[in-house]
């Protein structure tokens, strides 16, 4: 068959964009053509180099238009420039078998065959009580820019129940279908995203570890860095390896803002590494006893898995897929409730001290359930069985 693939822009390098590649990996080892359709041209040797992720062959690119400037009116903006990347697309779907969407709604105004929803945050538009959890909309509660809110609301909610309604909808974990089930009534299936877990299960054979800890996450305000001095100063002795990718211009002055604090703080023991590629991250992580993450009500949380897999102690937030479906309430790791440097300090020193040869060969073995391998032939499936169906 003929393949679309649809993603905003694979440049991130996230955990969206690891999905986006292996299913494209998954397809073109069946023997199957595909294309890619994204926002922005690809820079494979980054993005490939930086998520060590291998395809048999770059696929074909098409890119979208969405230009288009509207000032303040920005989420304005972004729903304009969905209506712009479907007109673009419309013109070439008749070409392919299949269109999969692995950006879940951030693409596009219409349908496709598939869809794979990485983010429960199309919830907060259905429930106030979810706003707290999204700090980017808060600001719409006012008054005023209540009212320059509730017709975007009123269009993205009927745009993405249509979406979820005329698309088979996979999502990537029980976290997230539970969110979607109960705010747009939709069941989706579950299906866990990829993780290189080969690359990281020989390094939990390493015993010769430092008290260090490491996270990894790209550099933006909702993942929480700028915490880490203020964690990190209250464990003087403990190393703190920061891993992540800087993209836009957002993401620089985040990044520069933590270099600020530190210096600020007299802080020492923490390290940044920015854009770091895969091989050298593979060696910073497997000197490391804990996996530090940040974020609240992640949908998932990739970097966990790859701490599980390297024989790292997981110190994870009490919410979202990272607890529920990944740590497993606390059987493959330690939670904390509040983003308190003292409390998460605390959670640290406890996964420190309970860190073991016997203990990392544990929370390895977990992490298979996670392996890139498994996504492949679960995607593969579920994409063969739609098309003869």
């Amino acid at each position: 068959m003929k393949a679309l693939i649809l993603h905003r822009t694979l440049n991130l390098c996230g955990g969206g964009e690891r999905v986006s590649l292996h299913i494209i990996k998954a397809l073109m080892e069946a023997g199957h053509e595909v294309e890619l359709c994204t926002r922005e041209k690809t820079n494979w040797n980054r993005v490939l180099g930086m998520l060590g992720v291998s395809l048999p062959m770059i696929p074909r690119e098409h890119l979208v238009s969405t230009r288009l400037r509207l000032g303040k009116l920005g989420i304005y903006q972004k729903l304009y420039q969905k209506v712009l990347a479907g007109i673009s697309i419309e013109k070439i779907r008749g070409k392919f078998d299949v269109v999969i969407n692995t950006c879940g709604t951030d693409m596009l105004l219409l349908p496709t065959n598939i869809v794979y929803q990485h983010s429960p945050s199309v919830a907060v538009l259905f429930s106030e009580g979810l706003w707290k959890y999204h700090p980017s909309y808060l600001k719409y509660r006012r008054s005023y820019w209540r009212l320059y809110f509730e017709p975007f609301r009123f269009l993205e909610t009927r745009r993405v129940k249509m979406i979820f309604k005329k698309s088979l909808l996979l999502t990537n974990s029980r976290f997230t279908k539970n969110i979607i089930k109960k705010y747009i009534g939709i069941d989706a299936i579950v299906v866990y995203p990829p993780v290189e877990v080969d690359d990281y299960l020989r390094l939990s054979r390493s015993f010769d570890r430092e008290d260090a800890v490491i996270i990894i996450s790209r550099f933006s305000p909702e993942k929480n860095l700028h915490l880490v001095p203020y964690i990190a100063k209250e464990l003087p002795r403990v190393k703190f390896y920061v891993v992540g990718s800087v993209g836009g211009v957002g993401s620089k002055e985040y990044y520069q803002k933590i270099v600020q604090l530190l210096r600020e703080l007299d802080v020492s023991n923490v390290r940044l590494f920015a854009n770091l590629p895969h091989e050298e991250k593979l060696r910073l992580i497997g000197r490391c006893k804990v996996l530090l993450h940040l974020m609240p009500f992640e949908h998932f949380g990739i970097a966990i898995v790859e701490g599980l897999a390297s024989g790292c102690v997981p110190v994870v937030h009490k919410s979202g897929g990272q607890w529920t479906d990944v740590v497993e309430r606390g059987k493959y790791g330690i939670g904390y409730d509040k983003l308190s440097p003292s409390e998460i300090a605390e959670a640290i020193t406890r996964a420190l001290s309970m860190w073991s040869p016997r203990l990392a060969k544990v929370l390895a073995s977990s992490a298979n359930r996670f392996s890139d391998e498994r996504f492949r032939r679960e995607v593969l499936y579920i994409t063969e069985r739609y098309i003869n169906s």
